[in-house]
């Protein structure tokens, strides 16, 4: 089985990646959506409250999050921070089918990791809710023997192992 310091590491990388796409889009939505009024000119830009903007933005970032996670681990048993750790997602007890994980298991393992993300809809405290779940399913590992499954592995039928 791999590390959890290894599964920790690649989480990290795997969520810098997605933040970075996180914050690009909360600023394009933030800059075209949210409505605005210029008192100089009397131009106004954009049609929605900063509120739908958020609840937009969660939505369509923890579809991302889902999606990146599913198609990465679907065909090949690695996102980018499992690939630089040398760690793989197999189904437990089994290789990796040559057409790469189930369907269903890489987005019933995609959704538990990452869907709690779609918490940041909730007003004020959503972000640090959302955070919180997908930390506690990162960190269900640390207790889970012999295996260190997470939630989300155990959902999916899945384990991660090293592979170099």
């Amino acid at each position: 089985m791999a590390e959890w310091w290894q599964r920790l590491v690649a989480r990290i990388i795997d969520i810098v990646i997605l933040y970075i796409i996180n914050i690009v889009i909360g600023v394009i939505f933030g800059l075209f959506l949210v409505a605005s009024y210029s008192s100089q000119t009397g131009a106004s830009g954009g049609f929605l409250t900063s509120t739908v903007v958020g609840i937009l933005t969660s939505v369509i970032v923890t579809a991302l999050w889902v999606v990146y996670d599913f198609f990465l681990v679907k065909s090949k048993g690695q996102t980018v921070g499992k690939m630089v750790m040398g760690i793989k997602v197999v189904p437990v007890g089994q290789m990796m089918p040559p057409g790469g994980l189930p369907t269903d298991m890489a987005l019933k393992r995609a959704g538990v990791t990452w869907g709690g993300w779609i918490l940041n809809v909730v007003p004020f405290v959503g972000w640090l809710i959302g955070w919180a779940v997908v930390a506690l399913n990162g960190a269900s590992q640390l207790w889970d023997k012999p295996l260190q499954q997470t939630f989300a592995d155990k959902f999916a039928k899945t384990v991660v192992v090293k592979i170099k």
